[in-house]
């Protein structure tokens, strides 16, 4: 495990909310090494429940985990470079966004109507934000932390990469699809599954099997693709908030292997700052893809990027760009907006970007 004298946690979790309450408390459930986790944010009395419900579970599931928690400032790259100093943690985990996606799915304003109209991609700068000032905080450190975006990590990372920020991988969105085609598998096929998906997908299996749209999720059992993927998994539908239950546990195993549990085989978005979702091997050092022998890194990238278009967004050479439709969608409240923006104008960005939501939710 970690060196001690070096290191005084393996895992800062950076955010409260939802999805790093299921990710905390399984890795409570599922640690079998002493690993330490540090529960970061600025709700003290949110912290606390956490970090004793925490313990509470690792000793219901006889784990040695241990948990704490330090108070972040997220309001700028400097305040947190100073609270991840405190702990100097191995691993760090975003998990807080200045945009929930539940705020968003559900269309009771005129922005979240925009954003179902234009895609997530539209949210781009509201999630970049907050890891980008993680990011930039880690560089700033430059003690080689392992960064870990849970917040729209097919866009975002492509984001922070091409700033020139820190970031080692997303974790949920293509493993929500590898674990539920999973456990559709024989037990003895899982450990061989490979998928390739996009956060697109999410939308798509949120309609009716019939009304998916769009060129399938692809797996494959080794080197074998299985052509049958999308009439196998038709009858899915997954739900909004309570997908969590599966996107937030996936983070697990690969937080447990960066932290030192053993390598395995695992599904993340973004990895190294690529688009999409793939499989991967993770280990202390990192992770890296693991592809099925009949797709090349280029092509699983390539296929990736086909749905960007609809997502609503695209990162390329250094600027972030709407698709057409979003930016004649933007252009009706502010043709700056609909202009996009540099990835290190993302506090810029999110900034104008706010003006208009607070317009459209008042």
């Amino acid at each position: 495990m970690t060196n001690r004298n070096a290191q005084s946690c393996d895992i800062l979790v950076v955010g409260t909310g939802y999805y790093a309450e299921i990710m905390l408390a399984d890795l409570a459930a599922t640690a079998r090494t002493a690993i330490t986790v540090v529960i970061g944010g600025r709700n003290v009395e949110r912290m606390k429940w956490l970090v004793e419900a925490c313990r509470a579970r690792a000793v219901n599931f006889g784990s040695p985990a241990s948990f704490s928690s330090v108070e972040l400032d997220s309001t700028s790259s400097a305040a947190l470079a100073e609270g991840i100093r405190r702990v100097k943690p191995r691993i760090v985990v975003q998990s807080a966004s200045a945009q929930s996606p539940w705020k968003v799915d559900i269309a009771d304003s005129e922005w979240s109507t925009l954003v179902a109209k234009a895609g997530f991609g539209l949210t781009l700068a509201f999630n970049s934000l907050l890891a980008f000032r993680t990011a930039t905080a880690l560089k700033q450190i430059g003690d080689g932390t392992i960064f870990v975006n849970t917040c729209y990590p097919d866009g975002v990372n492509q984001v922070l990469a091409q700033a020139g920020l820190p970031i080692t991988t997303g974790v949920g969105n293509v493993g929500i699809f590898s674990s539920v085609i999973g456990g559709r598998l024989p037990f003895e096929q899982r450990r061989d599954l490979r998928v390739l998906a996009h956060h697109r997908h999410i939308v798509e299996w949120r309609k009716p099997g019939a009304e998916r749209a769009g060129a399938p999720v692809r797996a494959w059992i080794g080197d074998t693709e299985l052509s049958d993927i999308d009439d196998f998994t038709r009858d899915i539908r997954l739900p909004y908030r309570e997908l969590n239950m599966i996107s937030a546990a996936n983070a697990v195993p690969v937080l447990l292997a960066l932290a030192g549990e053993g390598a395995r085989r695992a599904h993340v978005p973004g990895p190294h700052g690529k688009g999409g979702g793939y499989p991967v091997m993770v280990d202390p050092s990192g992770v890296r893809l693991d592809l099925p022998s009949s797709i090349t890194e280029a092509e699983a990238v390539a296929w990736n990027r086909q749905f960007e278009e609809v997502d609503g967004v695209s990162i390329r050479d250094g600027r972030v760009i709407y698709a057409d439709r979003v930016g004649s969608l933007l252009a009706t409240y502010s043709p700056e907006l609909a202009k996009g923006f540099a990835v290190t104008d993302v506090e810029e960005a999110a900034a104008d970007l706010d003006v208009l939501r607070a317009k459209l939710t008042a």
